[in-house]
């Protein structure tokens, strides 16, 4: 709702509560009655506004964001022959695979299956 308009329920509230205050002082059967309706409705528009409020608030609200990333290596990339861990053999693109997510060498000489680690850059 607009902001004028919640001021104008606001204002209509406290007048009722206002009202129904000043009925309920009086005194009376008639009084006491008109003075608690106009109490319970003053009571309950600041109660609408109150929710309407928490509940603006709880709302996503979208925020659209720029980034810049340069991406740059931590050295130069340097060709290295794979060599199996057993007995020292080439491992040849032929000899990978991968297997869940993970690459593995056979060796084709001694056979030792293997899986390919990636040594850390720092």
């Amino acid at each position: 709702m607009n902001k004028i308009v919640l001021g104008a329920v606001v204002f209509l509230a406290i007048l009722l509560l206002f009202l129904g205050a000043i009925f309920l002082i009086a005194g009376g059967l008639e009084n006491a009655g008109t003075g608690g309706v106009l109490v319970l409705l003053g009571g309950g528009l600041l109660y609408y506004v109150y929710r309407h409020d928490k509940i603006e608030a709880a709302k996503p609200t979208l925020v659209s964001q720029t980034f810049n990333v340069k991406m740059d290596g931590s050295g130069t990339m340097a060709e290295r022959q794979l060599k199996c861990k057993s007995c020292g053999a080439p491992i040849l693109d032929k000899d990978l695979k991968v297997i869940q997510g993970g690459v593995v060498m056979t060796c084709p000489y001694c056979g030792v299956v293997s899986a390919l680690e990636e040594a850390p850059r720092w």
